[in-house]
């Protein structure tokens, strides 16, 4: 049996139309595009059960443009495993968010999370 990522595309944009065409049909990908003006855009996308959430970095309607924030913080801190890729044309950088959560309750369980998640090494 093949392994089916559920991937959404977040937003209405010219570029997730364009991001949407370019993932459709390839093995392994199940895509599904949600507008994300639409009132019940959150709940859509909560039923869906996605592994990974895409959106428009550049995008009015996007996740983390100023009115969306609390929704992006929200949705992470629900959905652990699920990562948000938000992408931005215009400067060809793409960011993943995690929604990675770990128990942490002293200052050692912080440390190691922060030494796990780190990937620069500096020399000390």
């Amino acid at each position: 049996m093949k392994e089916q990522h559920i991937v959404v595309l977040y937003g209405n944009s010219l570029f997730m139309a364009g991001v949407e065409a370019s993932l459709r049909g390839r093995h392994g990908l199940d895509v599904v595009r949600i507008d994300a003006t639409l009132p019940d855009a959150a709940q859509r996308l909560d039923a869906l059960r996605p592994d990974v959430v895409i959106f428009d970095l550049t995008a009015p309607d996007s996740p983390l443009a100023i009115r969306h924030s609390q929704f992006a913080i929200s949705f992470l801190s629900e959905h652990p495993g699920i990562s948000l890729i938000g992408l931005d044309l215009n400067s060809n950088t793409m960011i993943v968010f995690s929604s990675q959560q770990h128990t942490v309750l002293t200052a050692n369980d912080l440390a190691q999370v922060i030494q796990k998640n780190t990937s620069r090494i500096r020399p000390a």
